[in-house]
């Protein structure tokens, strides 16, 4: 029988300490997961990313060839440990570098919120019913049909109760507010005013975001961030794929994780506001194909192999009870339609907020990310298709990659003197380097000519940088490790170099190959829009530099945002923004890049820097 362990978690950043108990044999990765606590890493545990990284002191296995490969040096000498390698022999003591609690990102997100503003579809109509006549009684329900005949009515059981503690002989009438939706169905009746407030969720694979929306007047109320704590099984959907088809609990296990996750941030807006779930009425849902799957609990195996095809593509409305989201009980929840493949209403979502003007013009809508979605509007004609860039963006599959949290190296320049310079996310010393930053990089090295068009250190950048031996290629030194919070240096090297070569490769690609198939060059695109809470921290001329954007005009290119988010409350306040939604499926043409003859070359010339 294996023995219980007793195992301290000191979160430094935080100043905090607990104890968590395990048993001896057991993967500590698998042990700080289930207790909520996120290490970092993003294949899910299968000791592919090298990036759960974590300090720890105490008895556990012997250090593994894998983590020699994958971990600094100078980490190793501290104590640091993959902990999807690392076998728990006895007590220990974990020090977490990543900061796993929530991240809310609400300054950023209220910049769009501020002015913004979409007419309800919700409206009060007050009217007179007769009171209840001693001799000739006629039920509550049916004078308020018969004063309202031009509604349907779809009142609750405890709505119908209240209403009858109001009835009574000798009453001559009564002066009643209902709740109209879309000027044809009432949902609530009653003598005081009725609130009704409804929920627009972006399900990203990273982060969900939502709003409070009043349905009547249109006003985003509040919003809120929260981080998906589905990455504790794996950053990106592919792992979560793979989490579902290798475990039988494997779809329950991830469905009951977001719904839960979920419902944590709908109780956030509520203790915000104080306003009561009971008063929301609707919730419009958009993510990509793999997070709807899991946010219904339906099957994933479909997109584990070619032609990857979920169940479901259209939009589906449920009541939110279904699917145990907190709302009002008799509350609908719309998740609008997908494009086809991993493309999702994410994507539709993004394209609603776009006005009715461009659609005459030339457009790329990106959404950059570990999957990138791409969408180009042709004069009415539109094409779409998905990118597999890989974890580099995020930070994954990079030496001293790291989130855009507190630490993070954002932002990377070079000084009059051809030096580089950077600013690092929070009053703390640097701890990483996180995605804008990784494109900034590459994008100096390549503008000062310490690197080469395929990548490659020259001459010049080894006089110039601080450069060192490492089992990934020569390796840049940012932050010597004095100046680091963890104690050891951040660096970018030739590998990391070679994943953002093959990341911005692949958007490249797609949006050439959009371009090709629509019979037009990017010099007759009006404008490009960057969406996504990453394409708004994006330095557009640097991106133009490593050629992961076509050399438009700067002036082209235009960070949206949260485009998706604004979707979705656009689509949940608006009948007729749900029905453009549904036009917008069906007029988008999905392409599979992996198709298209010219895909292989096309790849290739675009792993170039120029």
């Amino acid at each position: 029988m294996s023995k219980q362990v007793k195992i301290k978690v000191i979160l430094e950043s935080a100043a905090k300490e607990y104890y968590l108990w395990s048993l001896e044999g057991k993967n500590l990765w698998e042990t700080l997961s289930s207790s909520g606590i996120d290490t970092g890493g993003s294949c899910g545990g299968n000791g592919t990313c090298g990036m759960c990284k974590i300090r720890v002191k105490g008895e556990v296995s012997l250090l593994s060839d894998t983590e020699r490969e994958l971990l600094l040096p100078e980490e190793i000498k501290q104590g640091f440990r993959l902990a999807c390698y690392c076998t728990i022999k006895g007590p220990l003591t974990v020090y977490p570098d990543y900061n796993y609690m929530d991240n809310n990102n609400r300054n950023q997100l209220d910049q769009w919120l501020e002015n913004y503003r979409q007419d309800g579809e919700i409206h009060k109509h007050t009217f007179f019913i007769p009171g209840i006549d001693k001799y000739e009684p006629v039920p509550i329900y049916r004078r308020i049909a018969q004063a309202l005949p031009d509604y349907k009515l779809e009142l609750s059981i405890n709505n119908l109760n209240e209403l009858s503690m109001l009835d009574r002989a000798g009453r001559p009438s009564l002066e009643l507010n209902a709740l109209v939706f879309n000027n044809k169905v009432v949902k609530y009746v009653g003598r005081e005013e009725q609130q009704a407030y409804g929920v627009a969720l972006d399900v990203g694979s990273t982060s969900l975001f939502a709003a409070l929306v009043d349905l009547q007047t249109g006003q985003t109320i509040t919003v809120a961030s929260k981080a998906n704590m589905q990455r504790i099984y794996g950053a990106d959907v592919i792992s979560r794929i793979n989490y579902c088809l290798e475990n039988q609990d494997g779809l329950k296990t991830l469905h009951q994780v977001l719904i839960n996750n979920v419902n944590g941030i709908i109780e956030d807006l509520m203790l915000e506001t104080g306003i009561s779930s009971e008063y929301i009425y609707r919730v419009c849902v958009v993510g990509n194909p793999i997070m709807l799957h899991l946010f219904t609990g339906l099957n994933v195996n479909g997109f584990g192999a070619a032609p990857y095809t979920g169940i479901f593509l259209d939009e589906l409305l449920y009541r939110a009870a279904d699917l145990d989201i907190i709302a009002n009980q008799d509350a609908s929840l719309l998740i609008l339609p997908q494009i086809g493949g991993f493309i999702g209403a994410d994507t539709i979502a993004c394209l609603l907020p776009i006005p009715e003007t461009e659609a005459a013009k030339s457009y790329l809508l990106i959404d950059i990310g570990t999957n990138g979605e791409i969408v180009l509007n042709s004069k009415g004609n539109m094409w779409a298709a998905s990118a597999a860039a890989g974890p580099a963006f995020e930070g994954g599959n990079i030496t001293s990659g790291m989130r855009a949290e507190k630490g993070a190296i954002d932002r990377i320049f070079l000084d009059e003197q051809g030096n580089l310079g950077y600013n690092i996310l929070g009053d703390i010393p640097a701890r990483g380097i996180c995605g804008s930053a990784i494109i900034d990089i590459v994008a100096c090295l390549f503008k000062a000519g310490y690197i080469d068009e395929n990548g490659i250190i020259t001459d010049q950048g080894f006089e110039q940088l601080n450069i060192r031996d490492s089992k990934r290629g020569p390796e840049i030194i940012i932050v010597d490790s004095q100046d680091s919070l963890k104690g050891t240096p951040v660096v970018f090297n030739q590998e990391d170099i070679r994943q953002v070569q093959l990341a911005k490769g692949a958007i490249r690609t797609a949006i050439d190959i959009l371009l090709k198939k629509a019979g037009i060059e990017y010099k007759d695109l009006k404008s490009i829009y960057l969406a996504g809470a990453f394409g708004s921290y994006l330095n557009p001329e640097h991106c133009i530099k490593i050629r992961l954007l076509p050399p438009v005009a700067i002036d082209k290119i235009k960070n949206t945002g949260n485009a998706a988010g604004k979707g979705a409350i656009i689509a949940l306040l608006s009948e007729t923004q749900q029905e453009k939604a549904r036009i917008l499926q069906q007029k988008i043409n999905y392409i599979e890049l992996a198709s298209d003859p010219d895909f292989e070359k096309i790849f290739l010339d675009n792993l170039k820097l120029a």
